[in-house]
């Protein structure tokens, strides 16, 4: 997503809530922290409750900040330590994130309130005095709740994942001894005061009569830089946890103190906005990076908005202040708030301190499962539990067939499918685990398949020039012989045993194009939804470099990729007015390399997918128009204002995205730089709900899709 210009602007709303358009109007993307400490006050003993602990922690803070001045700037002397567990809790393997990611994460986390963060030097000269060392760090923890060995981290497979609310916290950890943070798919918006929103997480405030699932939640793709956050900068869990420990918006209480989203006002006008002296009030949230705002007309340079914070929402945060540290140590000192985490007697029961070894759970990856003869392949021990000392791997059918490092590299001289094993082991023991046919190996050098290549898929078995690679909920595409557009045999993705969110995928043989003429794939398929709203996915690639790279060429979701009416039972194929087929143009792809075409489905909570009669080579089918060149798919559609919008087979650089109304006013703008034949883009759009056109112009490209906002 980082291929065309606005990605600050606009674009970047996926990745990070401070990574947005300067035009706030076009964003939703925030925490939902305001709302949840709004909502803890709807009963007087609450509403006393909060006042009370506001007051204790504002006159702590003052205490602290008197009597004990903190050590400012990069001090580099631990106070506090916090352990920690962070539960993933995964709709699918796509959003079951590594142990790489989530120590990214915490690094992050460190870095931000450690000081140590790379972009220190982009704080602004009139707030570098008041910028903090916050003197804490953060550990995984090492033993849980009940004593046993950890890694700090628990999975839990669950479709919660997908609603993103209190019900995800499935698994809790003693509040008082872990701060508990929950990683999910999404995170469910419930502001009232913006339905169109788009949360990334959120956290309590600290109380004395702490909430159930006192913590931190936020998004799988919001936590860290690298995996399924890459892209983002990591800052929405420092944001959030600044929450936990009594942070609050630099924008709450707007410009006096009394106004904004979350009632500030609960000690006074004289302890305005975010009770810190430091923090000049700000009107609103900032997004974006614009350095000369200034919400509340302050005279003073010093009182200009601190967009820096990281309680704000804007793109360039890199500090907190000395008030704001005032605040979290008073918090951490305080016996009915936070001090217990950060206990030596806790740090013991965590095993923070002299950590206890762990026997390692034996877990394997590769950067690819599907390569090419004689291709370099890299594997990767990514155990948990425990720390590997040693290693001991199995490559059958490879060159090294055996290797003690920790990540080796293979290649694999024939075609086929291969097994691979892998041992770990410590002073506290051993694990194995083996990965049946985990590696295939396409024939590139002797392609089986030279301009054509048909497949009905009539033995009992995946053809072994097939591969079927599984999304990790153990099911997969399978021979099914009950249904057929083609003779008596299809595959089945089989929804019955498919977990809602997963994608798997079917790679074909390497395939000559050289000296191709009129090269075409042509494939039949078949498939119900459930309900109008099922979100399931079909996507075609091609890749010119065995499988290193992928194109899309093609994209089918909604009515488009639906081929009877919607079905609440198991659809079953029975007829062939059940089917349609498809034809896409290879013409682009003839070369002196092989081609692999791939089929890539996510299941979104429809029927099953069935998919037979693969044909690639030379001819065109008359009787099927194919798509235009260029490709465009808009879903969900109808939305409520965010929209993705994916683009195949682009053959132009510069393309411009417009959208019209039905008067045909032009209402949106959008300059695109594609570096590339596809391209993903998630735009949240202001329009009021009404029918638009949203055209792609390019020099070669003309395309327009209705999209209607509800």
């Amino acid at each position: 997503m980082k291929r065309f210009f606005s990605l600050i602007a606009i674009l970047s709303l996926s990745f990070s809530y401070g990574q947005s358009s300067t035009n706030h109007q076009h964003n939703h993307l925030k925490c939902s922290f305001d709302e949840h400490y709004q909502n803890s006050l709807n009963s007087p003993q609450a509403l006393n409750e909060l006042r009370e602990t506001e007051m204790a922690i504002f006159e702590a803070a003052q205490r602290l900040k008197q009597e004990n001045p903190l050590q400012k700037n990069n001090s580099s002397t631990i106070v506090y330590t916090v352990p920690v567990v962070v539960h993933i809790v995964y709709a699918s393997q796509v959003d079951n994130i590594s142990v790489a990611q989530i120590e990214d994460a915490i690094r992050v986390l460190n870095e931000d309130f450690q000081r140590i963060n790379a972009d220190t030097n982009l704080t602004r000269t009139q707030f570098k005095g008041v910028a903090s060392d916050m003197q804490i760090e953060f550990k995984l923890a090492k033993k849980d709740p009940q004593g046993n060995c950890t890694d700090g981290i628990t999975r839990t497979q669950s479709l919660q994942s997908l609603s993103g609310t209190e019900s995800a916290k499935i698994v809790k950890w003693n509040r008082e001894r872990y701060l508990n943070i929950w990683v999910t798919r999404n995170i469910s918006n419930t502001l009232p005061s913006d339905p169109n929103g788009y949360t990334l997480g959120y956290s309590f405030f600290p109380r004395t009569n702490k909430v159930s699932g006192d913590g931190v939640i936020l998004r799988h793709d919001s936590f860290g830089t690298i995996g399924t956050a890459a892209g983002n900068d990591g800052r929405t869990l420092t944001h959030e946890v600044g929450h936990y420990f009594a942070l609050h918006h630099p924008f709450a209480g707007s410009c006096n103190g009394t106004g904004g989203s979350n009632p500030v006002g609960l000690l006074g006008n004289s302890f305005a906005n975010d009770y810190c002296d430091d923090t000049p009030p700000v009107d609103e949230s900032n997004f974006g990076c614009n350095y000369s705002v200034n919400s509340c007309n302050n005279d003073n340079p010093n009182l200009v908005d601190q967009i820096e914070n990281y309680m704000d929402y804007a793109s360039c945060q890199n500090m907190f202040t000395e008030d704001q540290k005032a605040r979290v140590h008073a918090v951490l000192t305080m016996s009915n708030l936070r001090s217990t985490l950060v206990s030596v007697s806790n740090h013991t029961f965590t095993g923070i301190t002299n950590p206890p070894v762990c026997t390692p759970l034996a877990i394997a990856d590769a950067e690819r499962q599907v390569v090419c003869t004689n291709d370099s392949l890299q594997f990767f021990d990514i155990s948990e539990d425990g720390d590997p000392t040693s290693w001991s791997w199995s490559f059958p059918g490879g060159s090294p067939a055996t290797s003690t490092l920790e990540n080796p590299i293979v290649t694999y001289a024939s075609p086929g499918k291969y097994n691979v094993s892998l041992t770990v082991s410590n002073s506290a023991g051993t694990s194995s685990l083996t990965y049946n046919e985990f590696i295939s190996v396409k024939n590139s050098t002797s392609p089986f398949f030279v301009t054509t290549w048909v497949e009905s898929f009539e033995s009992a078995t995946l053809p072994l020039v097939v591969s079927a690679v599984d999304g990790g909920d153990g099911n997969t595409f399978q021979v099914y012989a009950n249904a057929a557009s083609h003779q008596n045999n299809s595959l089945v993705l089989n929804q019955v045993s498919n977990s809602t969110g997963e994608i798997d995928e079917l790679i074909s043989p390497a395939i000559s194009t050289a000296n191709g003429v009129d090269l075409n794939l042509f494939f039949d398929y078949a498939f119900a939804a459930k309900q109008n709203d099922d979100e399931d996915q079909l996507e075609v690639y091609v890749s010119r470099d065995c499988g290193e790279s992928w194109i899309r060429r093609r994209f089918y979701n909604g009515g488009r990729l639906r081929t009877v009416a919607n079905t609440s039972g198991i659809f079953v194929p029975n007829s062939p007015g059940d089917w349609t087929t498809e034809t896409i143009n290879f013409n682009a792809y003839i070369g002196p390399d092989p081609i692999l075409i791939k089929f890539v489905f996510e299941n979104g909570g429809g029927n099953s997918f069935y998919i037979d009669n693969i044909r690639f080579g030379e001819g065109q089918d008359v009787s099927i128009p194919e798509y235009d060149a260029a490709d465009m798919a808009l879903y969900p559609n109808p939305t409520e204002g965010s929209v993705n919008v994916k683009l195949s087979d682009l053959s132009d650089d510069e393309l411009e995205l417009v959208i019209f109304d039905i008067s045909g006013k032009q209402v949106y703008l959008q300059e695109i730089e594609a570096r590339g034949a596809s391209l993903d883009l998630k735009l949240d759009l202001p329009l009021k709900p009404g029918l638009y056109f949203v055209n792609l112009k390019g020099e070669n490209t003309q395309l327009q899709e209705k999209l209607r906002v509800e």
